[in-house]
C-alpha cells in the first residue's frame, strides 16, 4: 500500500484548536476509504504542515478531504526509504 503525503499551507498559523477540529472532520472519512494515518508535523511557527499516510492511492485521500472540507496545498505519493538506504531504482 503507498504512502500519502498530505502538505497544509497556513496563513494565519493554525492552532492546536484548529487542528483538533480538522483530526475530527477527518476521522470518519478517512477510515471509511481505508486510509491510515501514520503521523503528523507542524512547522513551530504553525504555517505549514504535513500529514503522512498510507491508503490505496492518492485519490482515496483526495476524496476524504473534500468529503471533510479541510483544505490542502498538496497530496501526493512517495517511496519510503531509511537512512542508509537508496532509493529503489526500478
Amino acid at each position: 500500500m503507498p504512502y500519502l503525503l498530505v502538505e497544509y499551507l497556513y496563513d494565519p498559523p493554525v492552532t492546536a484548536a484548529q487542528l483538533t477540529k480538522q483530526s475530527e472532520a477527518l476521522g470518519d472519512c478517512l477510515q471509511v476509504r481505508g486510509v491510515t494515518r501514520l503521523r503528523s508535523w507542524v512547522a513551530n511557527d504553525g504555517r505549514r504542515g504535513v500529514c503522512e499516510y498510507r491508503a490505496a492511492d492518492a485519490e482515496s485521500v483526495r476524496e476524504a478531504y473534500r468529503a471533510a472540507g479541510v483544505s490542502v496545498a498538496r497530496i501526493w505519493s512517495a517511496t519510503l526509504f531509511e537512512p542508509d538506504e537508496l532509493p529503489d531504482e526500478g
